[in-house]
């Protein structure tokens, strides 16, 4: 069964007998991915389907929705860093499914937190989770604020007709 590929389809994937129902822009957002590769627009890599017609990944499901939170994340240009879990081993487990896919950053973010759960007593290791994801947060802010304010100039024809995020492209429909 051959489907046309275009970059915002809507698919439905199975990981691992769990159902997602994903935009194909979300799995390409990191392009150096295995999923990037897997489900790019004009590849002729063939991808499993189960009997249900769904593409079929056999991966880790619950590791999964934290890599298509970071992906979701990253396409909005928005804090990946909130896509990690707050468990050391659901961390460890995302590493090795990073690694699987190809997925470097997240990879490194995973691991710069267990590091840090290492060095920390366990009790801590929330207060820790929480002071990285509201410090990579506050930058964020910082960051879209900075360029808010060089942005008060009048922005060209060209990119006032362009939405500003997948999320208003829908309002726009």
């Amino acid at each position: 069964m051959s489907r046309a590929r275009t970059a915002d389809d809507i698919l439905n994937v199975n990981v691992g007998g769990k159902k997602y129902t994903v935009r194909r822009t979300d799995l390409l957002a990191d392009p150096r991915s295995k999923l990037a590769e897997w489900f790019k627009p004009g590849t002729t890599k063939p991808i499993a389907q189960d009997k249900g017609g769904n593409y079929y990944l056999d991966r880790d499901a619950k590791s999964f929705r934290h890599i298509l939170a970071y992906l979701r994340l990253k396409k909005e240009k928005f804090v990946p860093s909130l896509a990690l879990p707050s468990k050391p081993d659901d961390l460890a487990k995302l590493v090795g499914e990073c690694e699987a896919l190809n997925l470097a950053e997240l990879k490194e973010m995973a691991l710069d937190l267990l590091t840090k759960y290492q060095r920390t007593e366990e009790q801590h290791y929330v207060t820790s989770y929480v002071q990285m994801t509201l410090r990579d947060y506050e930058s964020f802010q910082f960051e879209r604020e900075q360029n808010q304010i060089a942005l008060k100039k009048k922005p060209s024809r060209e990119e006032e007709c362009q939405p500003n995020s997948a999320y208003d492209e829908w309002d726009n429909l």
